[in-house]
């Protein structure tokens, strides 16, 4: 099997469920009508490896959507460069907490390349584009834990939130 992006494991801090307050938003967990626009992380045969990136912002954008009414699409190559993305992959808990602590800025603000390369997909943003992704981290407080993946766990934890949810290969 060939990896495609995700890279296992969590560290001994990070939360397990149950940590953070548990808050029902969604009592059907159906999160169907809030979903985002599809978007591919491979581009003409070539995979940006940052699939932890685009099924976290994934969720993201699905819960922004049903707490504002608003649709976003938050910049996943902004993501993918600032959690240190590699041609192996990434953690979910380093796209985690570089949402937390860079914060997001929309697509349009630093849009994915059509046709990339590795370093120009991956080229730093300018320092305009990350003062800028620091306000939604001003205005949003973004939080993760892991979860057991029992099907009575999974519904439990839908009606808080979509599920990021990785399968590797």
């Amino acid at each position: 099997m060939q990896n495609t992006g995700v890279i296992l494991g969590q560290r001994s801090t990070d939360y397990i469920a149950g940590t953070l307050p548990y808050e029902i938003l969604n009592p059907t967990g159906d999160w169907t009508a809030y979903l985002p626009f599809p978007e591919w992380q491979a581009y003409n045969g070539f995979d940006l490896m940052a699939c932890v990136t685009f099924s976290a912002l994934n969720v993201i954008e699905t819960l922004y959507f049903k707490t504002t009414g608003e649709q976003r699409n938050f910049s996943d190559r902004f993501t993918a460069f600032m959690s240190g993305t590699t041609p192996a992959g990434n953690y979910m808990w380093k796209v985690g907490d570089s949402i937390r602590k860079d914060g997001l800025v929309d697509e349009t603000d630093w849009p994915a390349i059509l046709h990339p390369t590795w370093e120009a997909y991956y080229s730093p943003p300018p320092i305009e584009i990350i003062n800028k992704a620091k306000v939604f981290k001003s205005n949003w407080t973004v939080n993760y834990e892991f979860i057991d993946t029992t099907k009575d766990s999974l519904i439990y934890h839908l009606k808080q939130s979509p599920i990021q949810v990785v399968f590797p290969n």
